[in-house]
């Protein structure tokens, strides 16, 4: 099994079988409305902002951290690539669990080397 941390749309749309769920935080990143999007919220001409994560030390990101069945994880990665397709790339991160557990988890963030990556406002 495997775990997937959603800090965007994925929270509420995962798209993916999932065993458990749990609310989690992510610590050193924070997010932000710094990526454009040709097709998840707007269209080329008109792009719209997606959210990202960045590394800020003292910051922490809430989402929800998906545990997905082993048997499944090829097929769920595969979704996640295309869905993340704009600019994200896959990253481990430990994630703290409302549990206590700490779990380290695939997620997709659009870093500034992307050519769809515009910062702040």
């Amino acid at each position: 099994m495997g775990w997937i941390f959603g800090y965007g749309s994925l929270i509420w749309r995962p798209g993916f079988p999932v065993v458990r769920r749990h609310k989690a935080v992510a610590h050193g990143w924070e997010r932000r409305f710094w990526q454009a999007s040709p097709d998840h919220r707007g269209v080329p001409e008109a792009p719209g902002r997606v959210v990202t994560l960045v590394e800020a030390a003292r910051a922490a990101c809430w989402g929800v951290a998906f545990e997905t069945p082993a048997e499944h994880w090829q097929q769920t990665i595969a979704v996640l690539d295309e869905r993340e397709k704009n600019g994200y790339d896959a990253l481990l991160v430990e994630l703290e669990l409302s549990t206590g557990e700490r779990v380290e988890a695939m997620t997709y963030i659009a870093g500034p080397s992307n050519p769809s990556f515009i910062g702040p406002a």
